[in-house]
């Protein structure tokens, strides 16, 4: 028997362990790194579980919450809003869960986002359309913003005066000044919260709306400063955002009067 001869079994042998051994990494990698899914169907699902339809329009007398404009404080810049995209994130959706759908949308999640509908009055005060807020409410329209978050949130809704690069914040609309609307994760939440009492455009198109919506735990100003990727559709728009770990989702939206 030729001394060499064993030499072959062995490499088999050795090439059948090291096949085994990666087997088993594989399978331990695969147990610890989550499966990456596609982030706008496994949000559309979400958005489609747990966004309510508009309540009917109640009887009693509408209110709107008044422009009273603040003073610009001495120094202060123009209005630029947080960044905001009209398109789709291109990064893939990671997090325990995230491959199983998404009704409970995980608060580890890489992204974080909401779903934003304008609840626009008719005339008579009688009917909801329902719009996204590409679709800009037209002077003296009469609507609520409705918004649904996917983590717990502090909201508010700020003016915004003036056009182009002369615009400039002036003061906070709703809540009053100082106070936040909180809000919590999966549950949709209509601003302003008086069942009877709306937002409304003024007649000049000088005034804008910008609705903030920052994580709960965001006390810092450090936000984070990754932009919200949006998609209009046609009751609403969806807005996700890339969370880099150790910070907090923050968006902001401006919405303006329709030209005549």
């Amino acid at each position: 028997m030729n001394r060499f001869s064993h030499f072959p079994k062995l490499a088999v042998l050795s090439a059948a362990a090291l096949f085994a051994m990666s087997v088993s990494a594989q399978a331990a990698e695969k147990s610890v790194v989550p499966e990456a899914v596609a982030v706008v169907p496994a949000f559309s699902q979400w958005v489609n579980s747990v966004v309510t339809l508009p309540t009917p329009v109640p009887v009693a007398d509408i209110t709107t919450v008044p422009f009273n404009a603040a003073p610009a404080p001495a120094g202060q810049a123009g209005f630029e809003p947080w960044p905001v995209v009209v398109g789709v994130p291109d990064l893939p959706l990671i997090g325990a869960g995230a491959a199983q759908g998404a009704r409970q949308w995980g608060a580890a999640f890489n992204y974080q986002g909401m779903h934003v509908t304008l609840l626009v009055l008719d005339a008579a005060g009688r009917r909801i359309e329902t719009r996204p807020v590409s679709a800009q409410p037209r002077p003296g329209e009469r609507f609520k913003i409705r918004v649904t978050p996917t983590f717990n949130a502090l909201s508010r809704v700020g003016l915004v005066v003036g056009g182009g690069w002369t615009s400039r914040r002036a003061g906070q609309m709703y809540p009053e000044p100082g106070m936040s609307v909180e809000m919590n994760a999966g549950v949709t939440v209509d601003l302003p919260l008086e069942p009877n009492r709306y937002f409304v455009m003024g007649s000049t198109g000088g005034e804008g709306l910008v609705l903030t919506v920052r994580h709960k735990e965001d006390l810092s100003d450090a936000r984070n400063q990754q932009p919200a990727y949006r998609m209009d559709g046609r009751n609403g728009s969806s807005f996700l955002q890339l969370v880099p770990r150790g910070s907090y989702p923050a968006m902001e939206q401006l919405v303006s009067a329709k030209a005549r």
